[in-house]
């Protein structure tokens, strides 16, 4: 049932795919050629419609995504990488978000740390556990990133002083659909999530022969995300 429910998944976002790229692409020549000529409110609704096809776009990348991990014949495929350098190169591209929440990002980590990883993918983990961290955080919060090598593997946590988790939300979070509604206060980023997110991620860090988790001491006590990688 659950290779059927893959494979609908993938040929339906296969088929949406095609008409939102043309949906998306005329709204966007039109904005180009005729934004000067339009009147503003007709203006302001080609841009609603551009941008509504862009998030759906991403949902389905997302669904396709979730379609391929579950593929029992992928593996990943790894090359000699710097952690290290990855993690920094996250944090780089998320930290204009950070800043204008007036939030601060520290890192301790190791200057060099070689893991066989596909690249790509495990960019998408740290991004999308960095994203959740800046996203739960309310403004001027903490958001601290360390890595610790014990034996053949290396663990990276992701700390934040932001909403946390209860017991409940605990169970959820890496189950497929796991979308929680957590508000807080001056959480008003607006990022659209689909809920697969970290289910995603969880299959990443399996299929690099990782384990990944999370602890929480409870609402409004922040919470640390844990993933490990074999080292070289």
């Amino acid at each position: 049932i659950n290779k059927l429910k893959s494979e609908f998944l993938r040929r339906a976002s296969h088929e949406l795919k095609t008409p939102l790229i043309s949906i998306k692409g005329f709204s966007d020549l039109i904005l180009s050629l005729y934004a000067n000529q339009l009147d503003s409110v007709i203006t302001s609704k080609v841009r609603e419609i551009s941008d509504g096809c862009e998030r759906l776009q991403n949902i389905i990348n997302t669904l396709i995504e979730t379609s391929r991990l579950e593929s029992p014949e992928l593996k990943p495929k790894v090359k000699k990488e710097d952690l290290s350098f990855l993690i920094k190169f996250c944090v780089h591209e998320l930290e204009s978000l950070a800043e204008t929440r007036k939030q601060s990002i520290k890192l301790d980590i190791a200057d060099e740390l070689f893991t066989n990883i596909e690249k790509e993918e495990i960019h998408d983990v740290l991004s999308n556990l960095l994203t959740n961290a800046i996203k739960y955080t309310p403004p001027t919060g903490k958001i601290e990133i360390k890595t610790e090598l014990r034996e053949d593997f290396v663990v990276v946590s992701i700390n934040d002083n932001g909403i946390g988790f209860t017991e409940e939300q605990k169970t959820k979070i890496f189950q497929k659909f796991g979308k929680i509604e957590r508000y807080g206060q001056g959480l008003d980023l607006g990022i659209d999530g689909t809920g697969l997110g970290l289910y995603i991620s969880k299959k990443i860090v399996e299929s690099h022969g990782g384990k990944i988790w999370m602890e929480s001491e409870g609402k409004s006590r922040g919470s640390t995300f844990y993933f490990t990688l074999p080292t070289v």
